[in-house]
């Protein structure tokens, strides 16, 4: 009966390393897989340098996934993939604390990546990254996981053996069936410390389930797009700002003309500190002769980037608008300030307090030191 059992325990190991094997697939079919989802991100700041990145496909409709960092400082964007370029790339998306950023292109004719479940993995699997590293498009390297750490943001990181090198940030990050796990983001070639941002925190962001096809997820606004208006601007009224961002984003896929969205999502973008992103959302309102408070949230997210002067002409339209509103003298007498108009500053802070008696305590000691230069002077 031993010896029985020992043929039988063989057949079986057999037969489970056949079904393993089935499910995995080699390097070279994983590349086949993927090299028409992973393209070429290029970033222009405004003097013309060029940063590079990779990036994701992970829908039929154009969306694509890299990292924040790599067009943080972007006026524009083009994605490349071999011959074919994108130059019309909008952000969708962004997360900058968990360093993501989706991107729009209009018309798609890549492939979407099956998207996996980063809960799922285990220190010792392998994995393979996909990514553009010193330029070289759409190289392929392998590695396992070598576990999971918390970086000082408290995120939570896939740290790996695959080395990552400069232009594969926002790569894919696979697991042996050739679905994304990952995104590239970091790595310390000595000691071969990468890591990759796990994909769940990238399907939390698009508000769906990790493993789930986006053309497939169910979404409160799948047949009536229309709702994601009242999602997302319940959702600011809760400070959820992330996801208002999310729903009113998917709202203005549809309804790119409605400027009080474009306001909604600016505030949003406001408060989660994106200053780039809601510039642009609340320019489109004004482009749209919209609300008129975004002149004061514009030179808000203007003064956050230190740009003081575009800061000021927008406190200053604000007033036009709201000429009794202490809020408005308040912020164009810091501008003001920093700028070293020191009268003018001291002209609106003395406003604000005839408007609102509460700012003199607040106030005293930078209307002593505005007093101070001016005197000097």
């Amino acid at each position: 009966m031993g010896r029985v059992y020992k043929i039988l325990a063989v057949i079986i190991i057999t037969a489970v390393e056949s079904v393993y094997s089935q499910n995995e697939l080699t390097a070279d079919k994983i590349y086949e897989k993927v090299d028409n989802s992973v393209v070429v991100i290029l970033a222009y700041d405004k003097e013309g340098t060029i940063y590079q990145g990779s990036g994701v496909v992970i829908d039929k409709k154009g969306l694509i996934v890299t990292n924040y960092h790599v067009c943080k400082d972007a006026n524009r964007i083009e994605i490349k993939h071999y011959g074919k370029e994108f130059k019309n790339v909008d952000i969708f998306l962004s997360d900058e604390r968990k360093d993501i950023l989706v991107l729009k292109i209009s018309d798609n004719p890549l492939n979407p990546i099956e998207l996996g479940n980063s809960n799922d993995l285990k220190p010792g699997q392998r994995v393979y990254a996909v990514g553009s590293p010193e330029g070289y498009e759409n190289s392929i390297s392998e590695g396992i996981i070598s576990g999971f750490r918390t970086d000082e943001n408290n995120l939570k990181l896939i740290q790996m053996t695959t080395p990552i090198t400069d232009g594969s940030s926002g790569g894919a990050i696979l697991d042996s069936k050739g679905e994304l796990i990952g995104l590239s983001v970091s790595g310390q070639h000595e000691g071969n410390l990468y890591f990759a941002i796990p994909v769940n925190d990238v399907c939390t962001l698009l508000g769906i389930n990790s493993g789930t096809p986006i053309t497939e997820t169910d979404d409160p606004g799948k047949n009536d797009p229309s709702k994601y208006y009242e999602i997302g601007k319940l959702a600011n009224d809760k400070e959820n700002y992330t996801d208002a961002e999310i729903y009113l984003s998917k709202y203005l896929e549809k309804f790119s003309s409605d400027a009080n969205a474009y306001f909604s999502r600016g505030y949003a973008r406001f408060k989660l500190k994106e200053y780039k992103n809601a510039i642009n959302d609340f320019t489109k309102v004004l482009d749209k002769n919209g609300n008129k408070e975004s002149y004061f949230y514009r030179g808000n997210c203007y003064y956050n980037l230190k740009d003081y002067e575009n800061a000021f002409n927008d406190y200053t339209k604000a007033i036009e608008q709201e000429p009794d509103n202490a809020n408005m003298y308040y912020n164009r007498g810091y501008a003001s300030f920093r700028l070293k108009n020191y009268e003018e500053a001291l002209g609106d802070w003395k406003k604000a307090i005839e408007l609102n008696p509460d700012y003199q305590s607040e106030l005293s000691v930078k209307m002593k030191i505005a007093l101070e230069q001016i005197e000097g002077n």
